[in-house]
């Protein structure tokens, strides 16, 4: 009986291990493999600076609008130095404002109506003020009409160099370069300020052209000489 138990204990003893044995061999248990990461300080300096990853091109671009987007300043329209040693015609304003809104707050001290949002004011008329010469401008200075010359300046000076054609003032710095190489003004005012177009039709672009920033004009005659046209 004794020997029967132990035959007994140690078959099972055997198959156990048989058991195991066989798991091992049908279901292997492989380690574990674990995921490695770097430091985020390491990732950090693997990283691109971020001007590296912008495109140029992008970057100029955004340059430029923030540029654009500055808010105005108060100080005169800088004149071409080639001037400079010149007399400048005495319609063109060298301390003209360089933004709409610097315009009208100067028109309203001037005697402009206010029209709402917009101003209203009464102007040379354009055919009067580029004949205008300095000995005519000097005999007005101690008249009322000092002060109609004056803003009339202010207000074409603004157009020639903000509104006139693309606004991006190619006129008036032809006109100033050319008087700068001798050419007589009023041909210089035909060719490049005017640029085959009568007076009447540069007043009219020229109130169409006030009117979309808020400035009515109202073109006045007085009787004097007027520019000579073909």
């Amino acid at each position: 009986m004794t020997m029967m138990r132990i035959m007994v204990v140690l078959a099972a003893m055997a198959g156990v291990a048989t058991g195991v044995w066989w798991l091992k061999i049908e279901s292997p248990h492989p380690q574990p493999v674990e995921a490695t990461r770097e430091s985020p300080l390491a990732e950090a300096r693997s990283l691109r600076p971020l001007l590296e990853t912008a495109q140029s091109s992008k970057l100029a671009s955004y340059a430029m609008k923030k540029e654009s987007a500055q808010p105005e300043s108060d100080q005169p329209i800088p004149v071409s130095v080639t001037t400079q040693n010149r007399n400048l015609p005495v319609w063109l304003a060298a301390d003209a404002t360089k933004s709409a809104e610097l315009l009208r707050k100067e028109l309203r001290e001037r005697g402009a109506r206010q029209m709402g949002a917009a101003v209203r004011f009464a102007m040379l008329n354009v055919a009067e003020l580029l004949a205008m010469d300095g000995k005519t401008w000097a005999a007005g200075m101690a008249t009322p009409a000092a002060g109609e010359n004056n803003a009339s300046a202010l207000l074409l000076t603004f157009y020639l160099y903000h509104l006139d054609r693309a606004g991006d003032a190619a006129g008036i710095n032809a006109y100033l370069r050319a008087v700068e190489n001798n050419t007589p003004q009023q041909q210089a005012v035909r060719d490049f300020i005017l640029a085959g177009r009568r007076t009447a039709d540069f007043e009219r672009e020229m109130g169409l052209a006030f009117a979309g920033i808020g400035v009515e004009l109202q073109f006045t005659r007085r009787g004097g000489a007027v520019l000579k046209q073909p």
